[in-house]
């Protein structure tokens, strides 16, 4: 007798303007999850600043029951969505997957820095020596694992932070500011323009146990404009980092450093070019793969 698959997963490759309607279709035909891909291993489309950043085709994909017919599946499709956007599709049977050993595996501990690991909240901490950062990887929005955020680690992890603040622009999980406060931050802040990485970095806080008084969070219009902050972080885009500029470099104290990522290496030097025309000292550049990090202080 043959077993009935426990899941089937079908992908539709659409440009980016309609990946929005393949996801509404996806959803309205029984889709239990959607997800989305690159397709040519093109670097992430740059947005505008409040836009969500994209690939110029991506590969949408839906995950449904195995009972279901893959034929009324597109039957559906057809209905909702123009021809076109049918035309390059994929799909396949999933086998039953152990989803909790899958997410342990995918998560493993990671040092970043001398005295910095990273945890999910399955393991013991105990056993590794130094500071340890609890992080839930369901909550998504940033886990260490991606170069930039692995780089951002491991500069936070390089300075003398007892008893300063920090501003961590773009919080995502929190995993940065959360960082800053592990490894010696008096108070930090954190700002994001999606309410839901908001709540994801407040939950990730309160994993760690760290005081609701000690870790601001809000949108970037709700930080008050002249606050200054002994260390400014800053892990998102390049465009919007140079946008940005004019507004972020006010809130860096004297004597203060800051360090920024999510930049492809060649554009590195347009970013550091806006930062230094703020009146800021660019220190180096340091590149990990495809990416970098500009890392720089304002003089005392």
């Amino acid at each position: 007798m043959t077993t009935q698959p426990a899941w089937q997963k079908l992908s539709l490759a659409v440009p980016q303007a309609d990946v929005e309607s393949c996801e509404d279709a996806l959803l309205a035909a029984g889709a239990l999850s959607v997800s989305l891909e690159e397709i040519d291993d093109e670097p992430i489309f740059e947005p505008a600043p409040g836009q969500t950043p994209l690939w110029q085709r991506v590969r949408v994909s839906g995950l449904f029951p195995g009972d279901l017919s893959p034929a009324d599946l597109m039957t559906v499709l057809h209905r909702t969505l123009r021809p076109a956007l049918l035309g390059e599709f994929d799909h396949e049977y999933l086998a039953d997957i152990d989803w909790v050993h899958q997410t342990q595996a995918d998560f493993p501990p990671a040092r970043y820095g001398k005295n910095l690991w990273v945890l999910p909240p399955w393991v013991d901490p105990s056993g590794y020596e130094g500071r340890h950062l609890m992080l839930d990887p369901g909550l998504a929005f940033g886990t260490g694992q991606h170069d930039t955020t692995a780089l951002c680690l491991e500069w936070l992890d390089s300075l003398d932070l007892q008893g300063k603040t920090v501003l961590d622009v773009g919080c995502g999980s929190g995993i940065l500011a959360i960082a800053a406060l592990k490894l010696g931050a008096a108070m930090a802040s954190g700002t994001d323009i999606d309410p839901q990485a908001l709540k994801a970095s407040r939950d990730n806080a309160a994993l760690n146990a760290i005081p609701v008084e000690q870790f601001w969070l809000g949108l970037p219009e709700d930080l008050p404009s002249a606050q200054r902050f002994d260390v400014l972080i800053a892990n998102i885009l390049a465009q919007p980092l140079i946008t940005l500029a004019p507004a972020l470099a006010p809130h860096l104290a004297p004597g203060g450093q800051f360090a920024l990522s999510g930049i492809l290496r060649d554009q590195a030097d347009a970013v550091a070019a806006q930062w230094h025309a703020q009146g800021l000292q660019v220190d180096q550049i340091i590149t990990q793969g495809d990416w970098a990090r500009i890392d720089g202080h304002r003089a005392d």
